[in-house]
């Protein structure tokens, strides 16, 4: 067997050029008391020649995982459930000889949304051969592949193989609890921390900090449980992975079966995947005017609308990332060079909407936002991020907010706009729209988008014009293209129409889904 790149799993090749297994390459001396324990858990769960024996895994099982990270709750109360994307079908395919893995299953959103594929379910394939993250023929960042990596880790033999890899380091022996905890750092730099049980010596969780958009970073707590024996192996049929945000479930797998030692689809990157360079991210925006003083800024994300007032500039939407963010903000001030750019308001919480907001927060920018959203915010701007340091964790400023209640006008001589508070929307119970009365634009953020298939929200964009008694000529959206209002109302009565006879499909199977029969539909029919 070759030796692989020390950028890889040590674990399996580096013994066979050794001609070493893991009990000859310790310390002929005696163990730390940190190795110690990982080797007390190798043996609990087989014993450690029965685990270095092992070539492959596959776990076949069902569960869900949060949409969003957790960042698209009705609301930003505390009390308000997660939304969930459901997981059947789940396979694992573990290749502990070439340190690869493939996941596949069948995902399907178990809360309504705007995409019928994402209603009927549809199919879900990963694939991580070391350090190369690819889906399908098309590779992905360094940083897929560094979250699939701890993914992939999030495995009690793959954990405790990797941490008796002698090129790791095991360190911090220490008590939480009933359980034993040591810090692992792999040959790659990976580190994660390794917990067993005190008495069983079984590992219960492993737990990690990854990088993320909104919060900067995130910790990943993946628990253990339910061991059975498989091949004289014992393996979890339970996991769930909880994060530090709000304890959000992040995946939550139940097993039906392990297969130890089955062929396996083999997980290798095709050699044009391998061979193409890691990408990186680029970001291309470009403003279009869309009435003297508004701009629609589009291209590598969602879109953001330009104000320009007598003396700022005003942005509405911080959406996608970081990055993009910071390239919207680029777009305005090369746009206007000679106004400053104050303020940003936010339509509402949900991280597709939010993964600016600390860069927009770092720039200096007020916050425009609906009332109940400004907790929110200042507890994703206050977390602590040391791990993966952005501009905002360097330079930390204060979250600065403007908190709208119901309405709020921006006005001087040469622009006016009215923020509103939306009503009757079961997306999101925080959300504001703006109104420029002058020239009859209403700017908004998931209201309504051109390129839903569905639509499960019934009246709520019309509701929402009659209740403020607004005239409305076009629509600028976050998501989708600037459309007069005519043909917004002709594509939503399409879009309605198109979940019901979804919906009547899946009665007349005798199925169910989220958001059948409509709710404005008489269901006694």
């Amino acid at each position: 067997m070759p030796l692989r790149p020390t950028t890889r799993f040590a674990y399996r090749w580096v013994f066979p050029v050794l001609g070493l297994g893991l009990a000859a390459a310790l310390p002929a001396d005696g163990q730390s008391p940190a190795r110690q324990l990982v080797i007390d858990a190798a043996e609990a769960l087989g014993g450690v020649e029965r685990l270095e024996s092992l070539e492959t895994l596959r776990l076949r099982g069902y569960g869900h995982e949060a949409y969003q990270d957790g960042g698209s709750r009705i609301t930003t109360e505390t009390t308000a459930p997660e939304k969930m994307t459901n997981l059947t079908a789940y396979e694992r395919d573990i290749d502990l000889v070439n340190d690869r893995t493939r996941v596949s299953a069948r995902m399907y959103r178990a809360f309504v949304f705007a995409a019928e594929a994402m209603m009927r379910g549809q199919p879900r394939n990963q694939w991580l051969d070391g350090d190369i993250a690819f889906d399908g023929a098309r590779r992905l960042s360094g940083e897929a592949a560094r979250q699939r990596r701890m993914e992939f880790l999030a495995n009690p033999v793959v954990a405790v193989l990797t941490a008796l890899d002698p090129e790791s380091t095991i360190e911090d022996r220490r008590s939480e609890g009933t359980a034993l905890l040591a810090d692992v750092t792999t040959p790659d730099r990976a580190s994660f921390t390794l917990a067993v049980d005190e008495e069983s010596h079984l590992p219960r969780w492993i737990r990690w900090v990854g990088p993320h958009e909104n919060l900067g970073e995130l910790t990943y707590h993946a628990e253990f449980s339910a061991y059975e024996p498989v091949d004289g192996v014992l393996l979890p049929m339970s996991f769930n992975t909880v994060s530090d945000f709000r304890d959000t479930v992040m995946l939550r797998l139940h097993v039906d079966r392990w297969f130890v030692d089955g062929n396996i689809e083999s997980p290798a990157a095709p050699a044009a995947v391998a061979s193409a360079p890691e990408p990186a991210p680029s970001y291309t925006a470009s403003a279009e005017p869309v009435v003297p003083g508004v701009w629609l800024i589009t291209g590598t994300g969602a879109n953001s609308i330009l104000l320009e007032f007598a003396d700022h500039l005003t942005l509405f939407e911080v959406p996608g990332n970081r990055g993009w963010t910071q390239a919207i903000i680029d777009e305005a001030r090369r746009v206007v060079p000679d106004k400053p750019l104050t303020e940003a308001i936010i339509s509402h919480h949900h991280f597709d909407h939010t993964g600016g907001l600390r860069t927009a927060v770092a720039e200096g920018l007020t916050i425009v936002t609906q009332s109940g959203n400004v907790d929110w915010f200042d507890e994703i701007i206050r977390r602590p991020v040391t791990h993966y340091p952005d501009r905002l964790s360097q330079n930390p400023l204060p979250l600065r907010t403007r908190p709208v209640d119901d309405h709020l006008r921006l006005f001087d001589d040469q622009l006016t706009v009215d923020i509103y508070r939306m009503v009757s929307n079961g997306h999101m119970a925080d959300g504001l729209m703006a109104h420029l009365p002058d020239h009859g634009l209403l700017i908004q953020g998931d209201l309504f988008d051109l390129n839903w298939q569905i639509y499960f929200w019934g009246d709520t964009y019309a509701d929402n014009v009659a209740y403020r008694n607004i005239e409305v000529e076009r629509d600028v959206p976050v998501h989708g293209e600037v459309l007069p209002i005519s043909e917004v109302r002709r594509r939503i009565v399409e879009q309605t129409s198109n979940a019901r006879t979804l919906c009547n499909q899946v009665a007349a199977a005798g199925l169910s889904m989220p958001g059948c029969p409509l709710a404005g539909d008489d269901w006694n029919d």
